[in-house]
């Protein structure tokens, strides 16, 4: 009685415990943000909403905006956790117009 409701325990946390919804569906690019002083460029996501970042030492992938994009979704690159250089924030279409 004792190993069958041990294995029923390890059936119900492996059934439950594994979350096979991949990642790639909820990651949007925000901005490439590049600091010429310590030639780093800063690659911006949002991830469910949260602010996550890849920093490139080098500028190696300033121009290879869509493969670092690629390889984000596909879960092979490292995010961490905020963002170092914010975003500039996209202008109202209405403001300055007078209305």
């Amino acid at each position: 009685m004792k190993s069958l409701s041990l294995i029923l325990f390890l059936a119900f946390v492996i059934l439950t415990g594994f979350n096979s919804d991949r990642q790639g569906g909820n990651i949007e690019f925000a901005c490439l943000k590049a600091h010429k002083a310590t030639n780093t460029c800063h690659f911006n996501f949002l991830v469910d909403g949260a602010k996550y970042r890849y920093v490139d030492m080098g500028c190696n992938y300033n121009k290879k905006v869509e493969e670092v994009i690629k390889k984000v979704k596909d879960g092979t690159l490292a995010l961490a956790k905020d963002w170092k250089i914010d975003c500039p924030q996209a202008k109202d279409k209405k403001e300055g117009q007078g209305f």
